[in-house]
């Protein structure tokens, strides 16, 4: 079996000494973005009531526009029946906890200290 030369191996550059090194560091650090911050609970809340607002309005119009006697398909019909669920789904799960809220205030009032 014969032998393959190899071409010796490129030397290395020389480390960069610290105070470089921490330099491009606090570069690439500085190119990154800060990371977003997290949404807070009250716009959370406030986001989610505009959701079963406009939820709300769209069921509505609907519902107005089929007492004008407008006839809708068997999928607008399944969709609107998706869109009802989805809806009342929601706002069970929104008054739960509003429920738990309260219930979480009441006992801290009425905590002894």
């Amino acid at each position: 079996m014969p032998i393959i030369p190899v071409a010796p191996a490129a030397v290395a550059a020389p480390c960069p000494t610290p105070a470089a090194a921490g330099a491009r560091f606090e570069a690439r650090l500085a190119a990154h973005s800060a990371p977003p911050e997290p949404p807070r609970p009250a716009a959370q809340l406030a986001q989610a009531l505009r959701s079963l607002e406009a939820s709300q309005a769209r069921l509505d119009r609907v519902l107005q526009a089929a007492r004008g006697g407008r006839t809708f398909t068997a999928g607008e019909l399944l969709a609107l029946q998706s869109d009802a669920y989805r809806f009342t789904q929601t706002l069970d799960v929104a008054s739960k906890l509003v429920e738990h809220g309260v219930q979480s205030v009441k006992q801290a009032v009425n905590a002894q200290v």
